[in-house]
C-alpha cells in the first residue's frame, strides 16, 4: 500500500475511534451516503445555451466569464460529465434541460419525444446514472416580452403547455427506463421590471396554464412534478409571476411538490429552515442547491454555514430519500467542469459530515432542557474528523484525495477542452 493510502487508512481508524466515542459508527455513515443520490446540472458545461438554433433571442439566465473550454455538442457535453464524475465520490444523477435535446431532424421544443433524447438515455443507462428533467421556459422565440405560461398571448401560452406536458410524458419515459423515478421541474422567468397594473390577471394566467399542463394523470412511480419559484430575476425585480407563495399554494392543493433552489430567496432566509415546515405537507420536495451572493447569481457551490445547516437539517429531519437534491448555478468565469467538481465535492462533503454528526446526543440534550450542553456540543461537533472519513472515502471510491483532482482536471484540459474553437 502507498504511503498516502496507509495515512488515509491510519487516519480514518483514528477517525472511527473518535466518532465511536460518541455513539456514531463512520461504516454506516458511508454505507448511507452512498445510496442518497445528487443531480448534476449540464447547464453549467456550456453556459446555458442548449442545442438549439433558435437565432438571436434574449436569454433570461445571465452567465458572465468567457472561460475557453465549454462544450459545443452532446458528446462533448457528456464527456465533460464523466470526467466530473470521476472526480466526485457521489451517487450520480443527471438533470437535463429540453433545449439539449438531439433531435434526428430539427424540431420544435414543443414537439420534442423521448426519442431526441435517446443518447443522453442511453449513456445514463450505461453509467448507472439516474436522469431528472426540466421543460425549458426561456431563449426562445416564443418567449413574448419574457412571458410564457403566463403570457398575455393565448397562442403563446397554448405552445408553451404543450411543451410543459411533453416534458412530463419524456420524464416518465426516462423514469420508465432508468428505474428510478425521473423528477420534472417546472421554472419559468415570467414576470416584469417595474410594477404591475394587474398581478392576478398574469396569476391566473399561469395556474390555468399549469392546469392544462398536469391534466394528465401520470404513474408518481416513474416521475414526479415540482414548481420552482423565485424571489426576483434581472429583468423582473418588481414582480415574479410564479412566487414561492403562489407554487407553494398551487402544490398544496394540486398534489403537486415544489422545488427549493437555495439561491432563489431573500438573503436573510435560509432554506433549511423551512424543511421541517413543507416536506411534510407537500407530496414531493426537490432542493436546487446554489450560492446566491445578494441575489440569484448562481455562484459555484463552496462549503459554508448555509449548506453545512442545509445538510443537518435533512440528516436531522430523515429528510435524504425525501426530498430530492441537484446542484444549480453556472459560471463561466472558470474551468466549467472544475465548477462541477468543487460543486458535488462541497456538497458531498457537508453531507457526509451531517451523516457522521452525533445528532441524538443534541437530541437529548435539547430533550432534557439543558441547552447548555447542546450549544456545547454543538461546536465540539464541528471539529470532528471529518475530513478523515472523507479521504478514506475517496480512496475506497478511487477518487482522487485533496487537491489531486486538480492535476487530473489540468490534463483533461490540456488535452481536451483546450482543442474546442
Amino acid at each position: 500500500m502507498a504511503q498516502n493510502e496507509e495515512r488515509i487508512q491510519r487516519q480514518y481508524e483514528d477517525a472511527k475511534a473518535v466518532y465511536a466515542g460518541f455513539g456514531v459508527d463512520t461504516d454506516e455513515a458511508l454505507a448511507e451516503f452512498r445510496r442518497i443520490p445528487l443531480s448534476l446540472h449540464c447547464w453549467q458545461g456550456d453556459d446555458v445555451k442548449g442545442f438549439e438554433d433558435v437565432g438571436d433571442v434574449a436569454s433570461q439566465n445571465l452567465v458572465t466569464g468567457q472561460y475557453p473550454g465549454a462544450a459545443r455538442n452532446g458528446d462533448e457535453l457528456r464527456a465533460d460529465m464523466d470526467m466530473a464524475f470521476r472526480l466526485s465520490p457521489c451517487r450520480h444523477r443527471v438533470n437535463l434541460h429540453s433545449m439539449y435535446a438531439e433531435p434526428k431532424t430539427p424540431t420544435p421544443r414543443n414537439k420534442l419525444t423521448t426519442e431526441d433524447f435517446r443518447r443522453w438515455i442511453e449513456w445514463a443507462k450505461a453509467n448507472g446514472y439516474g436522469l431528472d428533467f426540466n421543460a425549458s421556459f426561456f431563449t426562445h422565440p416564443m418567449m413574448a416580452d419574457g412571458f410564457s405560461l403566463a403570457s398575455r398571448r393565448r397562442e403563446v401560452r397554448d405552445y408553451w403547455v404543450e411543451a410543459g406536458k411533453g416534458a412530463r410524458e419524456i420524464a416518465a419515459d426516462m423514469g420508465r427506463e432508468m428505474g428510478t423515478p425521473c423528477i420534472n421541474n417546472i421554472w419559468v422567468p415570467d414576470g416584469l421590471k417595474d410594477m404591475p397594473a394587474n398581478r392576478l390577471l398574469y396569476r391566473e394566467h399561469l395556474r390555468e396554464s399549469l392546469d392544462r399542463i398536469f391534466e394528465k394523470q401520470l404513474d408518481r412511480s416513474l416521475m414526479r412534478d415540482v414548481l420552482e419559484g423565485k424571489v426576483f430575476g434581472i429583468g423582473t425585480e418588481s414582480f415574479t409571476v410564479g412566487s414561492h407563495e403562489f407554487y407553494l399554494a398551487y402544490a398544496a392543493g394540486h398534489h403537486v411538490g415544489i422545488c427549493m433552489d437555495t439561491g432563489h430567496y431573500h438573503p436573510t432566509e435560509n432554506v433549511a429552515d423551512k424543511l421541517s415546515a413543507v416536506v411534510p405537507l407537500i407530496d414531493d420536495v426537490l432542493l436546487h442547491i446554489s450560492r446566491g451572493l445578494r441575489w440569484d447569481s448562481d455562484h459555484v457551490l463552496i462549503q459554508g454555514d448555509d449548506l453545512s445547516a442545509l445538510m443537518q437539517e435533512m440528516k436531522r429531519g430523515g429528510f435524504f430519500h425525501q426530498v430530492g437534491m441537484g446542484l444549480d448555478y453556472f459560471d463561466a468565469s472558470i474551468n466549467r467542469v472544475a465548477a462541477w467538481v468543487i460543486g458535488l465535492r462541497a456538497a458531498g462533503k457537508a453531507m457526509l459530515t451531517a451523516l457522521l454528526e452525533p445528532s441524538a446526543l443534541l437530541e437529548q440534550a435539547e430533550a432534557d432542557g439543558d441547552f447548555t450542553a447542546r450549544l456545547a456540543l454543538t461546536e465540539e461537533f464541528k471539529n470532528l474528523p471529518a475530513n478523515a472519513v472523507w479521504e478514506y472515502l475517496c480512496l475506497q471510491e478511487g477518487v482522487p484525495v485533496g487537491t489531486d483532482w486538480l492535476t487530473v482536471l489540468r490534463r483533461y484540459e490540456q488535452d481536451v477542452q483546450s482543442k474546442r474553437r
